[in-house]
Formats: C-alpha cells, structure tokens, sequence
C-alpha cells in the first residue's frame, strides 16, 4: 500500500501541471471575453468599478449615476484594478472571477490533500475543476466566484488550524481564517461569518470538541478582522445617513426573511441545482454518505472527523439557502468545494480498495454519465434549431450541434464505465465528461447575449450620437447598457435596484434623469434629441399605454429596440 502511494504521489506531481492547463483554458484563457456581458448582472458588477474609477470615489459605490450599497466593494475595487490594467473590456470584468475559480480549484486540491492525501487531493481538483456550474460562474462577472473562494479558505484554515498542526503553522492559519472571513464579509456581506460561523459550531456541537476554541488566537484574531472589515463600512455609514439601515436589514435580512427580491422558488431547488451543477461527478454523491461512521457514531468520529466537516459544511449551505425566501442559482455555489473533496475522499478509498464498490457506486458513475447526457442531447436539440428561446427556430447551429454530440457520446461513454470499467479508466470518463461539458457552455453564452445583453445596440447607437443627445432606458434598465456607452444613461418611469439611490437625489435630479412615463413623454415631444431604449417585446404596446405615439425604431434585437424621437429623426 506503502508502494503505491509513493507511486502515485510522483505520478500526481506529473499530472498536477497537465490539471493546471486544463483548468486554465478551460477556466481563463480559453475565450474568456468572448460573449457581451450579460444581464443583469455582468453589467452591474462592470459599470459599479467602471464608474468608481470615472469618479475617483471608491468608498460610495455608484450604478448608473445613483448611490448602490445592496454589496460591500471588494469585488468592484479587484475589478477595478483590472480594467484600469486591461482596459474596459469582457476579459477584464471577468477576470478576477476566472483567477478565483482557479485558486478554489487550488484549495479544493490542498484541503484534500490534507485530510486523505495526494490521490483524494487530485481527485478533488478534478471534480470540482470540471462541475459545470464551477466552470459557468468562474466565467461570468459576479460576485460568487469571489466570496465561495474566502468562505473556503476560511473554513480550510480552521481544518488546518484545529487539526494538531505545528503550532506557529496553527497560529498562521487561525489568523488566515479571521482575514478570509473579513474578506468575505467585504465580498457580499455579513454571510461572511455566518456560513463559517455556523459550519464550525455544528462541527464541534456533533465532534464536542469546545476545547478548540481554547486555542483560537481571539484577541489578534478578531483585531485583524476588525481592521479589515470595520473601516469601509464605518466610512460609507458616515457618508450616507441612512446607509447601515439599507445595508444590514433592506439587504440582509429582508432578503432572507421576505420575498422582497421576488426570487422564490420551492423548497428542493438547490438541491437540483447541485444535482445538475456538479454532473457528470453528481452521480457519486449519495455514497459519499458512506464515508460517515453511522453505525459507531462517537467511536468513529477520531477517523471520521473530516467527512463530518465536510458534510456539516455542504448540507448547510444548501439548507441555509433552501430556506431563504430569496434564491438565485449562483447562491449554493460554496457547497461546492466540500462535496467536491467527499468525492475526492470516496473515489480514493474506492481505487485502493480500503472501501469496497457497492451497486451505490456503479449506479452513481451510470445515472452521473446519463445526467451529463442529457446536456449534451440538450445542446443537439438546441443546434437542430429546436429551441425558440435561444432565438434559432428552425436554424442549424453547428457551435451548439458538435460540442453538444461530443457531450452526448462522451457522457454515455461515462455512464457506460459504471459497468466494470477499473477506476482509473472511470475517473478519466468522468473527467473527459466534465471537461466536454464544461467547454460546451460556452457555445451557449454568445446565443443568450443575444436576448440579454446591450453590446449590439450599444454600437449601433454609439454613431449615432452628438454633443446634447439624450438617451433614457424606458420601462427598464439594462445593465451593460451603460458599459457600453461609457457612461450614465437616464431611466424613464422605472426605478428597480436603483430606488435607494433614486431616492438620495434632488427633486430636480431626479425629473431630469429619472422621469416618470409623463415628463418622459414631455421630454419625447419637445425639440431634444432623444433615444430610448426598450425590451423588444413591449416596448410598441407600453409607448401606446403612455400616450407616446411618435416613435422611430432604429435597430431591434431579440431582447432590446433603440428608437428615437421623429422629430429628431427628420
């Protein structure tokens, strides 16, 4: 067994530069600016740090003009920096939520490592390197790639810390976990200490290890997250009155308690979301339940004690934000990393036959190969031109058609591994299925862009305007809008996300560039030169509601129409 080990653990160092390289095409390099921002979101987490450096105020963010405290600014002040490097551009604004993904990648491999050694290590990084739903959010510009990345290293750094380390190692760790933590309460908010907060008092409450807590550093501890969380926060609040009130209970715990956000969905969705997100390796899930000691809980948990943290930590995540009123798919992303390592920790004990395969395993490989098959045959269905919503009804389109084929027989290939295969050849179907998986995404994202993003209009307006033009969202605000035109735009007889800020502007500011449907329509009659911007689909029929019956189209797209003012257009 001895023997190996050590072979492996030299063949893994040789395998850890080709992992590395896949991650990063796959991950970072290959084509990351390649698709329009998307809305709502890559727009506003573009525009926010576009505006800080316009405006050299990086203690208040903006959107569009108007005070958004709904997010702390660690993430806008790292996009900021990129765009400053590279220029405001798809590359830069994802960036940092590539180089996350990556380094999470790289802490999934260490905390493996760590608690099963080099092969469970290795096995992590591959399963949660190649989840779809890791692949999809570590290339689009949001803030969840960033604060899954400090939630992990801070819980990474309790194991590391608690777990009879050399104690300067320990003491390091501690303090990394108390920075990590501060960084993700300035990611998005005070979710930075609950998750881990919670995940290490459910773990000692089921271990009854309390004299762990005799060894946390607190008085340093605290004082270093004091010193990187407090500041911001004190200074936004002595900037805007009302801010602590928005902030902590508007955007924290009426968004968990009410369905404020108009984001519910049932109680199972997150668990769907996993299912989906991590396949074709979702398959093995279920017998990760096998690696805790059910039969002798309290003698098993000396052996046991990583599983239970690592189960403590995924189940409540998805349960802490199951029962939220507000759901978003991109919220149970932290659970992945450690049911990324149960795998890891299962598939080892599987390959070195110290578990023996049962039929939960085989059956886990097939019905992991199948889901994975189904996006593939999704991707087909979507190539033959049959699905509307990607706007190419009837039209054949090989970018979805070929990756979508290879999916298809690769996955089934990996379904088709639960029947016998040894498992190494297993693990590289899996992986083969989780990189075509991952790869094929991006064939999808340009076709959405077309319905949810702003570029295309972006540049056919761009020409058109001169010194005095106005140009108004009507009826709504598309995000990347703004990116795009480099600079604010107004926003007629809607206020959305924006109302905070709306609401901080002076009456005259608000007529002029937030207008209801009745000044805008004033605004539309007279000599001004103006543009507006609607959705494709309403646009016509809410003009007429508003009385406004005058209106050129200029360019219309499967999301957005820009039209103007026929006396501006003579």
């Amino acid at each position: 067994m001895a023997d190996e080990a050590t072979r492996f653990g030299s063949s893994a160092a040789r395998l850890a530069p080709v992992l590395a390289a896949a991650c990063l095409i796959l991950l970072l390099v290959w084509n990351l600016g390649g698709a329009p921002l998307l809305e709502p979101d890559e727009g506003r987490y573009t525009e926010i740090p576009r505006e800080m450096l316009a405006r050299g105020d990086f203690i208040t963010p903006h959107l569009n003009g108007v005070l958004y405290f709904e997010k702390p600014p660690l993430h806008y002040w790292l996009n900021a920096v990129a765009i400053r490097l590279f220029g405001l551009r798809e590359f830069a604004a994802r960036l940092w939520s590539a180089l996350f993904a990556l380094a999470g990648v790289a802490l999934a491999w260490s905390l493996g490592r760590v608690m099963g050694g080099p092969r469970a290590g290795f096995m992590a990084a591959l399963v949660l390197g190649t989840s779809p739903l890791w692949v999809v959010i570590g290339r689009l510009a949001t803030l969840d790639m960033t604060l899954t990345f400090f939630l992990t290293a801070t819980l990474a750094c309790f194991w590391v810390a608690h777990d009879g380390t050399e104690p300067r190692r320990a003491r390091l760790a501690w303090h990394g976990m108390f920075a990590a933590a501060a960084l993700a309460v300035l990611t998005k908010g005070l979710i930075g200490v609950v998750i881990p907060g919670a995940v290490v008092f459910l773990y000692l409450l089921a271990t009854r290890r309390w004299r762990v807590l005799t060894m946390v550093p607190w008085v340093t501890g605290v004082a270093l997250f004091l010193a990187i969380a407090v500041p911001w926060h004190v200074l936004a609040a002595s900037r805007t009155p009302d801010f602590l009130w928005f902030y902590f209970v508007h955007e924290h715990l009426l968004r968990y308690a009410t369905p404020l956000a108009e984001r519910q969905e049932p109680m199972w969705y997150f668990l769907a979301v996993v299912l989906v997100g991590c396949a074709p390796w979702s398959g093995l899930l279920p017998s990760a339940a096998r690696l805790l000691p059910w039969r002798h809980w309290r003698d098993g948990l000396a052996q046991r004690r990583a599983e239970v943290f690592l189960s403590i930590w995924a189940i409540f995540v998805v349960a802490f934000f199951s029962s939220s009123q507000s759901k978003l798919i991109p919220y149970v992303l932290p659970a992945l990393p450690p049911l990324a390592v149960l795998v890891g920790l299962l598939v080892d004990r599987l390959w070195s036959g110290n578990l023996a395969a049962s039929r939960w395993e085989r059956g886990g490989l097939v019905a992991g190969g199948i889901l994975a098959s189904l996006f593939g045959a999704t991707l087909v269905w979507a190539g033959l031109g049959r699905v509307d919503r990607l706007g190419l009804g009837g039209v054949v389109s090989p970018g979805l058609l070929g990756p979508g084929a290879l999916v298809l027989v690769v996955a089934l290939l990996a379904a088709w591994s639960g029947f016998g295969w040894r498992w190494e050849r297993r693990v590289l179907a899996l992986f083969a299925a989780g990189c075509c998986v991952g790869a094929a995404v991006q064939g999808v994202a340009p076709l959405i862009a077309r319905e949810r993003s702003s570029k295309m209009l972006a540049e056919r307006l761009r020409p058109e305007l001169r010194p005095g033009d106005l140009v108004f969202t009507y009826r709504c605000f598309p995000e990347s809008l703004p990116v795009y035109l480099e600079r604010t735009v107004g926003t007629a007889a809607y206020e959305g996300e924006l109302a905070f800020g709306i609401s901080h502007l002076s009456a005259a500011e608000r007529k002029e560039r937030f207008p209801t449907a009745e000044k805008f329509r004033e605004l539309w009659e007279s000599d001004r030169r103006v543009f507006a911007v609607g959705e494709t689909r309403a646009w016509s029929r809410r003009l007429a509601q508003d009385g406004i019956t005058r209106a050129r189209l200029l360019w219309e797209g499967e999301g957005l129409a820009l039209l103007s003012n026929e006396r501006s257009a003579k």
